[in-house]
């Protein structure tokens, strides 16, 4: 797998195509994403659903485990190849955000020395965004995450919260609405390959994700369906085969 994935970004190593995807990011770097599509993967799927695990086998970064509430806001995980290995821990503000917050935000700067304190820097972050589990659980900026280093492939990948069913104890009813814009809002645009992740464990028919990417992208021409914990599937059952049925593009 990762001798044909080496194979595969091979082609976009080209001294052009670097300079582009490098101001691409310095675009999106200065929010101008809000503005104009620019191009990335992205991945959403239902709360649970295995996100987390499908963003750490692509990028290669060790993301901690998640609370009840998952990802709070999107992270932007840019990876760039240079002779040099780094990785830096900024906060993009959400086009909600008055001037003096925004400034205030974009002072949130850390070079992140090991992965072993990774978690520490997102749980810092959230804190700067003004998030908590009373008052605000859910916010439009965005935490970016930038590697560089001689291994790395060309990739800018989009990870975001996962879709609430309904409102309950630890979710509002406001919060279910705006994890779904801010979803929607990354899925409609036509420069986004969706890779939408849906979880064995449950009936897909109810997973949120295939149908907002069904209503974004009728043709399925820039989705990618990934099916996570096949293994919770027993042998042999109708949800098996139901799910075979999904990966042979046969439903």
């Amino acid at each position: 797998m990762s001798a044909q994935f080496d194979l595969a970004v091979e082609d976009i190593h080209s001294a052009s195509d670097v300079q582009l995807l490098d101001d691409i990011d310095s675009l999106r770097a200065h929010g101008i994403n809000h503005l104009v599509a620019l191009p990335q993967l992205i991945v959403c799927g239902d709360q649970s659903s295995g996100k987390s695990s499908v963003l750490e086998a692509v990028s290669g970064i060790p993301f901690p485990a998640k609370d009840n509430l998952g990802t709070r806001f999107a992270t932007e995980v840019v990876l760039r190849r240079a002779l040099h290995e780094q990785v830096k821990v900024t906060i993009s503000p959400g086009p909600n955000r008055d001037a003096k917050s925004a400034t205030q935000l974009q002072k949130f700067q850390h070079a992140l020395a090991d992965w072993g304190s990774l978690g520490e820097i997102i749980n810092t972050a959230r804190t700067s965004m003004g998030l908590d589990d009373n008052a605000r659980a859910f916010t439009d900026d965005v935490l970016r995450v930038d590697i560089s280093g001689p291994s790395q492939p060309h990739l800018t990948i989009v990870d975001l919260p996962g879709l609430i069913h309904s409102h309950g104890k630890s979710q509002t009813a406001e919060d279910v609405e705006i994890v779904q814009q801010l979803v929607r809002r990354y899925m409609v645009s036509e420069r986004s390959i969706i890779l939408a992740i849906v979880s064995a464990k449950n009936d897909y028919a109810n997973q949120i994700v295939l149908k907002m990417a069904r209503e974004v992208d009728p043709q399925g021409l820039r989705t990618l369906g990934i099916i996570t914990k096949p293994g919770t599937l027993p042998r042999g059952s109708e949800s098996e085969a139901a799910y075979l049925n999904l990966a042979r593009n046969q439903d």
